[in-house]
């Protein structure tokens, strides 16, 4: 580890529990509030702390200090620095330092934080660094050092020098597990936020809230002529309730769809259990013979009725689109709230969590521990393919003489997955550059695999349909998922391998084993992933995967500086690791045997199922993002591109116009390459250039 001079800082700033808080808002929103006014500011070096008083000390005093003190090898570091500090760094006192550490994210690296809350209280009690007091009681509502009294003020001094050097000593704790490449990685996600290269054109997204409100009103003017409606509030209750929604789908012929609660079949059965322990007549025969308890499926994830948004009666899709609508306003909060930073006329920060997902990808969201909200804003969930929402893509374009430069691996984690379980003639396809999707095609539906490609190419529907039965056979079909999802999945996706459904399903579940037949290492990898986790169970340690059996070292590993606490792991490569605490195998309702580990969010454990696909899952998504998204993000960054955000397998640069081209060449090398490792996996990408964030 590169040894770096480290900075801990920590701002406390004016707040208000019942209209200005954090926990109302995003981070952004905050900062750039009115409202906003730093008030004290805590240095943490090797030599000490010191706090400042914001109030005394001028806004350019110590803006200078900062720059004072932001050598080469100085890395500043906070307690969600990424989700706070920096951006306060940033927005109010335009500093921008390139070294940006953060201690949530390097909970999430060491693996501290699959085992332990992220908030900085219960960091510092675990790594046995202190007790955080409750400091910002003291604070609320007070701006000024005049609204404290003088107690009140030096307690409210010595928590946030408290606050930073208890931070220092956890970073310090922590900093030994970090790789080069991890800390790099934190500096570049903090500055996808604190140098911001998006803008936001505000007219765009006028007209995409537009668009939204005239299809609406135009559904609803539609149903409420058609079902008499007297007032639009009626409808809307009508339209909210299952219930109600239901007798409206009767009323035009139409079945509603059912499926079965698992939580009230559970609640049932436990209560009939209960009954039949207790001797009560009739319950134990009632018991033997219970049915599931069935409710309406009436949700976007529920495939029999977002099929019915294709309906032959335009009734009927009309009214199940107008519902989905309804109870999805993701769209136009999404859309409001860019339009609200629009009107701020200032670049758009990317705020990413690094490692947030137990895998280690990005997630837009929150720390559930960090006590902020999210802005909402959710750039890796923005639909790409849905035209309707292209719109608002274009919305979020580059400044005047800039363009964008995007690249996306492709195909990364199928090229993983083939790569880990050394399925030859699927690595093979892909290092020839052939097209398996279309070669999977080819076995399921006996069409020259070339044909398939050139039809799809060419637009021809029946050549696309057959291709993407292949594509997504190929991306789902590896983690041991059912027939009946792979067919749902290609329903979900607009994907009729017959009009007839029950026939459908039939051809899906065909296609399904073919895609099972001709992977066969692929098949045996779920079983040994399985076997790993039995391993684990035992206490046992090894290696597993890829050409060599190498590529994962599984044991019961420590967690970061806890040496003394261990849980079941698999280390890859990067040295990232996945923890499962709590590992166990327990029977479940049906009396088989499943195995189990523990989930933190916030302070709830979740038990959390875990199966030889799933585990499967999690090991090439880790490996994928973290040992080659996150390593060639690195090598970009190394050799002086600034990356302006990520989307899943795709990096982007905002750069001169001039500079486009160079960029993007440069980006198609970094992401043709693989740490040493993983070498032999075939990787490959492809890279556009823009003014929008319609290319990302």
């Amino acid at each position: 580890m590169p040894e770096s001079t480290l900075i801990v800082i920590d701002f406390e700033t004016y707040w208000d529990s019942k209209t200005y808080t954090l926990s109302k808002m995003g981070p952004i929103e905050y900062v750039r509030n009115e409202k906003f006014t730093p008030q004290l500011c805590a240095f943490t070096l090797s030599n000490g702390s010191c706090c400042v008083d914001c109030s005394v000390v001028e806004h350019e005093r110590l803006r200078t200090t900062f720059e004072n003190l932001d050598t080469h090898d100085v890395a500043w570091c906070g307690h969600n620095m990424h989700g706070f500090d920096s951006l306060i760094l940033s927005e109010f006192f335009d500093f921008h330092p390139q070294k940006i550490y953060d201690t949530i994210a390097m909970m999430r690296w060491t693996g501290l934080s699959r085992v332990c809350r992220e908030s900085h209280a219960a960091l510092t009690e675990f790594l046995g660094n202190g007790n955080k007091a409750a400091g910002t009681v003291v604070s609320d509502h007070k701006q000024w050092p005049d609204d404290f009294t003088p107690e009140e003020r030096a307690f409210f001094i010595q928590y946030c020098k408290d606050d930073a050097a208890q931070c220092y000593q956890n970073a310090q704790d922590m900093l030994p597990y970090m790789t080069p490449d991890a800390l790099r990685f934190m500096s570049i996600t903090a500055r996808m936020a604190t140098e911001p290269s998006f803008v936001l054109d505000e007219d765009l997204l006028l007209e995409y809230l537009s668009d939204l409100d005239n299809a609406a009103d135009k559904a609803r003017q539609e149903l409420m002529s058609m079902f008499s409606f007297q007032t639009n509030a009626d409808m809307l209750a009508a339209l909210r309730s299952a219930d109600k929604f239901a007798d409206m789908l009767r009323s035009l012929g139409i079945e509603p769809p059912l499926k079965e609660s698992a939580a009230k079949t559970k609640t049932k059965r436990e209560k009939l259990q209960l009954a039949a322990d207790a001797g009560v007549p009739g319950a134990a025969e009632e018991l033997e013979n219970m049915q599931p308890v069935m409710t309406y499926a009436f949700s976007k994830t529920d495939v029999d009725f977002v099929l019915m948004q294709d309906h032959p009666d335009p009734r009927v899709a009309l009214l199940v689109r107008t519902r989905l609508q309804l109870n999805s306003s993701i769209d136009r909060s999404r859309a409001e709230t860019l339009l609200k930073f629009a009107r701020m006329h200032k670049p758009l920060p990317v705020m990413l969590g690094a490692w947030l997902a137990h895998t280690g990808r990005y997630s837009a969201g929150a720390s559930a521990d960090a006590g902020t909200k999210t802005d909402k804003l959710q750039f890796q969930n923005l639909s790409k393919r849905d035209p309707s929402k292209r719109k608002l893509r274009q919305a979020i374009k580059v400044p005047k003489g800039k363009v964008v430069v995007a690249c996306d691996s492709a195909q990364i984690e199928a090229r993983e997955l083939a790569f880990v379980a050394n399925e030859v003639g699927l690595l093979t396809q892909f290092r020839e550059g052939r097209d398996p999707y279309s070669e999977l095609a080819e076995t399921i539906f006996g069409v020259p695999w070339q044909d398939i490609k050139a039809g799809a190419k060419s637009g021809d529907k029946t050549m696309e349909m057959y291709r993407n039965t292949g594509k997504t056979g190929i991306l789902s079909c590896g983690y041991s998922v059912g027939h009946h999802k792979y067919s749902n999945t290609l329903l979900r996706q607009g994907i009729h391998l017959h009009e007839d459904l029950d026939r459908h399903h039939e051809l899906a579940r065909y296609a399904h084993g073919i895609y099972r037949a001709a992977h066969p290492n692929i098949v045996a990898f779920w079983k040994t992933a399985e076997n790993v986790l039995e391993a684990m169970l035992r206490g046992e340690s090894g290696t597993f995967g890829g050409p060599n059996n190498d590529i994962y070292t599984f044991g019961i590993m420590p967690v970061g500086p806890r040496t003394d606490l261990c849980v079941p792991s698999v280390r890859f490569p990067s040295g990232y690791i996945l923890r499962y605490p709590g590992l166990r195998a327990e029977r479940n309702d049906r009396g088989k045997w499943q195995f189990l580990y523990d989930t933190y969010k916030g302070a709830s454990k979740i038990p959390t199922h875990i199966y030889g696909g799933a585990f499967t899952n999690n090991l090439v998504q880790g490996l994928s993002f973290v040992d080659v998204i996150m390593y060639q993000g690195c090598r970009m960054d190394e050799a002086g591109i600034k990356l302006a955000c990520n989307i899943h397998d795709a990096w982007a640069s905002v750069v001169p116009e001039e500079q486009g081209e160079y960029v993007k060449q440069q980006m198609l090398h970094y992401m043709s390459i693989v740490p040493p490792a993983l070498n032999g996996l075939p990787v490959a990408c492809e890279a556009k250039i823009g003014t929008t964030f319609e290319i990302v």
